[in-house]
Parts: C-alpha cells; structure tokens; sequence
C-alpha cells in the first residue's frame, strides 16, 4: 500500500503545508497580528539623488512622531542625534556608500521593545541596541576565523560586551525602580498571656549590665513570674547523684567548712629505710 502523495502548489512548486503545520501557522499569525508594530525605514532617494532612508509613506510628521515616541523624547536634536549613532553602530553590512537599512530597522525593533520614556532611558537604550550589534558581530568574526589568536581576541571581546549589555539590562530596570518600596509581612504567634515584641531583642548574661533593664520588656520576666520564683522546685543538674540546683534566696544557710581534714601517712625517716649494719669479722 503506497502513501498518499502529498498536494503541490502549482505556482511554487513545493508541496502545501500539512495539518500540524497549517495549525501552528495559524497561531503564529495570529499572535504576530497582536504584536505592536515597531517604527521601520525604507531606502529611496533625496532630492540630490543620493540614496537615504525614509518612510514609505506620505504621513513625513506622522513618521518623525513615530521615532520620537520609540526614544521617549519630544526634542527633534536629540531624535536625529541617537538615529545618527544606531545608523553608524548597525553599519557595516551594507555595500558601497549605502546606508544598513536592515540593520537600522533591526535597532528600531530593539529600541521598541525598550520603550524608553524620557532620554536618559532613551539614550541607555541606544548603548544597549549598540552593544548588541557590536558583540554579534565580534561572535561571527570569532567564528569566521581559523587562527587561534583572533578566536582568542574576538571571543574575549564578544563576552566583555555581552556582560555589559546584562550590566546595562540591570541599570535600566534599577532606573525604572526608583522610587519603589518593599514592604515585608512576617507571621508573628502570640501565645494567650504572651507579649509580642516588635524590634530587636538582645539577650544578656545574668548579672551582667542590661539584663534587668532588659527583663523588664520580655514577656517571660513579668513581676507575677518573678514572685513565683520562690516557691518552684530545684532545677535539675548533671550531677550523677541528683542534686539539684538551688534557687537563690535570702535565707540564712550554714557555710561549709572551709577546710576539710586529710589524713597524712607518717613520713619513714631515712634512717629506717637504711641498710642493717654487717657484723664486723675478727
């Protein structure tokens, strides 16, 4: 049994889209018809004849609006100043005397995505599509090359850009938060006839300076608890006997001697300890 050939479009000669393509195709155009369109530039020709890039359309202030609001900018010096430093950063694709257009509108893509709101945003989102054009380029000569030491140099200059630009990512989003508080809600437990205490705690030695002056805001050390101290048993100890530790009280104790009396054994004189005489001969 043979498959079933599968369909050809007469006009491009390749066979039409199955089911599970046709399906993602369809999603994908309809999520790419809800993504907002981004300012982009076509090349045509000035009045000098020389080539230069413009709109395709008739709407020239509709258009300039357009590449002031995707650099977060009303001044038409700092538009022209930033579209002259993305033109020169994105060149080098391009042939002969004409402008990149496809790189440019590569960077206005970018700068859309960025969407600064005023120019310090505007002009750090212009070192960002910059950065980004340089180090891909630094990644294409490192991988066009067969020596070593440019693989080395482009490389490593491809990475120092690519932490720069993560650097400049962080500086934007740390510009866009200023201003912002954090708050933190801890879960506190208060026990029935506990007190909560809200700040910082700090625990001292007994008889040590600061521990009654701290007693008195703990919620372990209320005056009812310390006038039941008294009548409480023994705490317990380590000793192997079982004795516990007495609380301190006034009661009058009797003292311990302070000696104790040790038996000494009689020291033996040298003497005795001497050898007996040998009888003495004739």
């Amino acid at each position: 049994m043979t498959k079933p050939k599968a369909k050809k479009d007469a006009k491009a000669g390749k066979p039409v889209p199955g089911p599970r393509t046709s399906a993602a195709i369809r999603q994908a155009q309809e999520k790419h018809s809800e993504l907002p369109l981004r300012p982009f530039l076509a090349l045509g020709q000035g009045d000098d004849g020389k080539p230069e890039m413009g709109p395709t359309h008739s709407d020239q202030a509709g258009h300039s609006a357009w590449l002031h609001s995707s650099l977060g900018t009303t001044s038409t010096s700092f538009m022209l100043q930033q579209m002259h430093s993305l033109e020169v950063a994105t060149a080098g694709a391009a042939t002969g005397s004409e402008p990149n257009v496809f790189g440019l509108n590569a960077a206005l893509a970018m700068l859309g995505a960025i969407n600064p709101q005023d120019e310090l945003e505007g002009a750090l989102a212009t070192q960002m599509v910059g950065c980004h054009s340089l180090s891909m380029a630094m990644l294409c000569r490192a991988k066009s090359t067969d020596r070593t030491d440019h693989l080395q140099l482009y490389g490593n200059l491809a990475v120092k850009l690519q932490r720069t630009f993560t650097a400049q990512v962080e500086a934007l989003a740390r510009l866009r938060g200023k201003g912002q508080q954090t708050v933190r809600v801890e879960h506190v437990t208060v026990h029935p006839g506990a007190q909560a205490i809200v700040g910082d705690v700090h625990h001292h030695a007994p008889g040590t300076l600061g521990a009654e002056a701290k007693n008195e805001v703990l919620p372990h050390a209320t005056s009812e608890t310390a006038a039941g101290a008294q009548g409480r048993a023994a705490l317990p100890s380590p000793d192997s006997e079982g004795f516990g530790v007495p609380i301190s009280s006034h009661a009058e104790r009797p003292l311990p001697a302070p000696r104790r009396t040790v038996a000494r054994r009689a020291r033996q004189s040298k003497r005795a300890e001497a050898r007996p005489l040998q009888p003495g001969g004739d």
